[in-house]
């Protein structure tokens, strides 16, 4: 047991330091953040939609006041699957906070094993972990933004830069080597693929077996295909995508370079130029003070002509573009890259400096590893870090019953984002709809003779008598291509949007049996069969290794 602990006392200090660092979240209760509640709607809608059969989650049916939206197409999914799960024992608040905790601290761990090898003593990756725990960014997460996909996704990014560094080490494909990276895809769609852009560099500069390092990155986006490619391929199919003015404007939302110095801890929101910003955007004052540290000794080597490796260049140009992305000067590229206009946020770059700060610290720090006075200098700049951000590390105020219960109705099954027209299909209307009691409307001389439903499935009888004029029944579900409608249980019947973006049909005269039922579309289907086939061939690569 005393083996146990101290072979791993590094790593219980880390897990015990973060705890520490965001103690508040076990407050009793709920507490106030930008995207707190909409996370825990989509944790009780997955959870709902996981009951009724719906694998892979797309479609969340109660949302949009029963209409039915795509949420989880295009909305990252993997915290869903795991807090929903978790919310079937402790409930939907607790399932939120306990991933969000959970996230938090695998990243630390991430960062330490990162940066530990034979020839470091364990200062050097146990500072390099508390830094990464205590970027402000990571504060304004958990209890400003309450951003749980972007929490995921900082907790993943480390341990895909140590599968890739196992992966360098043993020269040998593993099974569980894309597993992080294809974790990561589809904890954030944004982050996923930004880094996901970023490490293509880090793999052609970095000394590793290329083939097997982008052998593993294909299959990473193999096993998150069947969300990647639905989500990017249907985003045409949204009501955001024709009318982008009313939502998040990226052009509104650029950082001021003072701003990475410092910037009031506050709890509003991000802000257009013209307004003053009601959240920081700081780098953390010991995170620049490593951050310029590392890109000074990366200059020292390359001037006096040292030895300096191109990964090491690679990430001091990753650092600057990523500060230079988040700037109003930047918005050449953004209009060049249309996946940039999609992110919304260019402060959402505030990721990158997080992890790049100790990849860029590392070297400097490690060429006073063998100096006695080394260990002062590391609790010097772990002082610093958390004079900086002592009173980050809560939020705004914790609802007490009656608050959490006024803003859970608020929204209840209305949307799951800031705005409704975010992820409401493009055949919709803007105003927001109210469902009567009744689910079919017919507009010919029919009789309804009995009807079975639930939100992702209806199933009804028609007698459909002769009439002169056209009959016509009105689905009261949001339509969308995923819809599929079945007469008799064998003939497919085609369905189109009303003005109003309902589900319509024409039936044929007779009594028939009617099946609506959520299914997929083509490029769905073909998205799952590519992430069934990348994780088949996990399965083989793991027998290989066997």
């Amino acid at each position: 047991m005393l083996t146990f602990l101290k072979r791993h006392l590094p790593i219980l200090f880390i897990l015990l330091a973060g705890i520490t660092l965001i103690a508040a979240l076990f407050n009793p209760g709920y507490f106030a953040s930008h995207d707190g509640i909409f996370h825990i709607y989509r944790t009780e809608e997955a959870l709902n939609m996981l009951k009724l059969g719906e694998f892979p989650l797309r479609w969340a049916g109660n949302f949009d006041q029963g209409f039915g939206i795509p949420l989880f197409t295009f909305i990252y999914p993997l915290p869903y699957y795991l807090t929903s799960v978790l919310s079937y024992v402790t409930g939907s608040i607790w399932a939120v906070k306990l991933l969000t905790l959970f996230a938090y601290l695998l990243g630390g761990v991430g960062v330490y094993y990162l940066f530990q090898n034979k020839k470091n003593n364990f200062y050097l990756p146990l500072t390099l972990s508390l830094i990464y725990l205590m970027t402000p960014y990571q504060f304004l997460n958990i209890f400003v933004r309450g951003a749980m996909g972007e929490v995921l996704a900082l907790g993943l990014i480390p341990w895909v830069l140590v599968s890739f560094k196992h992966l360098a080490s043993t020269a040998k494909l593993r099974w569980y080597h894309p597993l992080p990276l294809g974790l990561l895809l589809i904890a954030h769609n944004f982050l996923g693929i930004l880094f996901a852009v970023f490490l293509v560099g880090y793999l052609i500069f970095s000394k590793s077996n290329k083939k097997h390092a982008f052998i593993s990155l294909l299959l990473s986006f193999g096993l998150a295909a069947f969300f990647i490619v639905p989500m990017v391929t249907q985003k045409g199919d949204l009501y955001s995508t024709l009318h982008p003015d009313l939502n998040f404007r990226y052009d509104q939302h650029f950082v001021k370079f003072n701003q990475f110095f410092y910037g009031k801890w506050d709890y509003w929101y991000s802000m257009p130029p013209d307004k003053e910003d009601g959240m920081t955007f700081q780098l953390g004052v010991a995170q620049i003070a490593l951050a310029v540290a590392g890109l000074l000794y990366t200059l020292y080597l390359l001037i006096s002509k040292k030895k300096v490796s191109a990964l090491q260049i690679y990430l001091l140009v990753a650092y600057l573009g990523s500060l230079f992305l988040m700037h109003a000067k930047s918005s050449f590229i953004w209009e060049m890259i249309p996946l940039l206009k999609s992110i919304q946020f260019p402060w959402r770059f505030l990721f990158m400096p997080a992890i790049l700060t100790p990849l860029l610290a590392g070297p400097f720090l490690s060429s006073f590893s063998t100096k006695k006075f080394f260990p002062l200098i590391l609790i010097g700049i772990l002082a610093l870090n958390f004079v900086n951000v002592r009173n980050y590390r809560r939020p705004i105020k914790f609802f007490d019953l009656t608050e959490y219960t006024d803003l859970y109705r608020l929204y209840y099954n209305k949307t799951s984002t800031t705005f409704r027209s975010e992820i409401l299909p493009r055949w919709n209307v803007l105003n927001e709809r109210y469902k009567s009691d009744e689910l079919l409307i017919n507009s010919g001389n029919m009789t309804l003779d009995s009807l079975v439903f639930n939100p992702l499935h209806i199933s009804f009888t028609l007698n459909n008598k002769p009439d002169p004029s056209v009959s016509r029944v009105t689905l009261l579900r949001n339509y969308y291509p995923a819809w599929q409608l079945i007469m008799d249980g064998k003939t497919k019947i085609p369905l189109n949007p009303t003005d109003e973006g309902m589900i319509t049909f024409e039936p044929p005269q007779g009594v028939h049996s009617y099946v609506l039922q959520m299914g997929s579309t083509t490029i769905e289907l073909v998205s799952n069969m590519i992430s069934l086939i990348s994780l088949i061939g996990l399965v083989v690569i793991w027998r290989k290794s066997n």
